[in-house]
């Protein structure tokens, strides 16, 4: 079952500790997709990165946060975000994480193609046995394409996503660059075609948004807030 939740707004310490108390709580074999957006200019970063690698190359007067999944730097300042969070019962979150980044980015493909976007999946790196040359400096997730993700047919990079999984399941977060998209894209069509088209694929049913209450644990929340503020999370590395 995959239960959407309406768009939110907020700091980047409070949207993360959302996608982290989701991952915790869910009920049995369920999903959620969520939309935000951001009240600050924010920058995240993964979980295994350096902070002074990412503060050396971050813009100035950005909020950066460390995120749980991994990935790279991510520029949340004119991006699309979502998660998908996925309860370990549910079969999907059993799959290979290259099968479902696969499946993810599918599904995202096949809604920007309803709204005239044209893209392609990045192939595989290894090409002829050579390697795709990597910039120097930390990881940056619209800079080096992985597999799989959506690429414009010029080959410039429109999304892509970073995961963790845990004992509770599975995390997926991703962000698509407005910068590549339409001006009159129609927002609310994109985001329901993706949520289909996605439910589909990860051959789940859609149930609409009732009461949402029991999905959050406002307590952990706010304690999950702190933490992803805090000094010694964002320089744990």
């Amino acid at each position: 079952m995959l239960i959407t939740i309406p768009n939110t707004f907020g700091d980047a310490a409070t949207n993360m500790a959302i996608d982290a108390a989701l991952l915790e709580t869910l009920p049995p074999a369920t999903a959620v997709f969520r939309h935000y957006g951001w009240t600050e200019p924010a920058l995240t970063f993964g979980y295994s990165q350096h902070y002074r690698e990412v503060a050396a190359h971050a813009p100035a007067g950005i909020t950066l946060c460390r995120r749980l999944s991994g990935g790279g730097m991510v520029d949340h300042r004119n991006d699309w975000t979502y998660a998908l969070v996925i309860h370990r019962d549910a079969t999907c979150a059993h799959s290979a994480s290259t099968e479902l980044y696969r499946q993810l980015h599918t599904a995202l493909a096949d809604a920007l193609e309803q709204q005239g976007i044209k893209t392609r999946l990045a192939p595989c790196p290894r090409q002829c046995g050579a390697l795709v040359a990597k910039i120097a400096g930390p990881d940056q997730c619209f800079v080096q394409p992985v597999m799989n993700d959506v690429l414009h047919p010029n080959g410039a990079k429109i999304a892509g996503a970073a995961m963790k999984r845990t004992r509770h399941g599975l995390l997926i977060q991703g962000s698509i660059a407005r910068s590549m998209l339409a001006d009159n894209l129609d927002q609310q069509a994109f985001h329901n075609a993706f949520v289909t088209a996605l439910t589909a694929i990860l051959q789940m049913t859609q149930e609409p948004a009732q009461d949402l209450r029991h999905l959050f644990d406002n307590t952990l929340i706010q304690q999950l807030k702190i933490r992803f503020a805090s000094e010694a999370w964002l320089h744990r590395r």
